[in-house]
């Protein structure tokens, strides 16, 4: 990534948590909720090398005692609640 790329995705980054520390707090516990079933449900579709890594890992630790889409499942689910406990800290 150029520099210039990366001090916009910085500032990007920055002004985002900004936001969301100004707006989370006032929000109610189920909307909170949602937007962490939402960003967690993004986060593991854009997220491609921590997808690839997370369900590899499930497949080395379980092997065939789940099914591809149970894999899917486990990692989108764990992907919602890394973003639950970020909104709740």
């Amino acid at each position: 990534m150029r520099s210039g790329a990366k001090r916009l995705r910085y500032t990007l980054e920055w002004v985002g948590l900004r936001w969301a520390t100004k707006i989370v707090p006032l929000l109610p516990r189920s909307v909170c909720l949602f937007l962490a079933r939402l960003l967690g449900t993004l986060g593991s579709l854009i997220d491609r090398r921590g997808r690839i890594v997370g369900l590899n890992n499930l497949e080395v630790a379980l092997g065939s005692e789940l099914t591809p889409a149970q894999r899917h499942r486990i990692l989108r689910e764990s992907y919602q609640y890394f973003a639950q406990t970020a909104i709740d800290l």
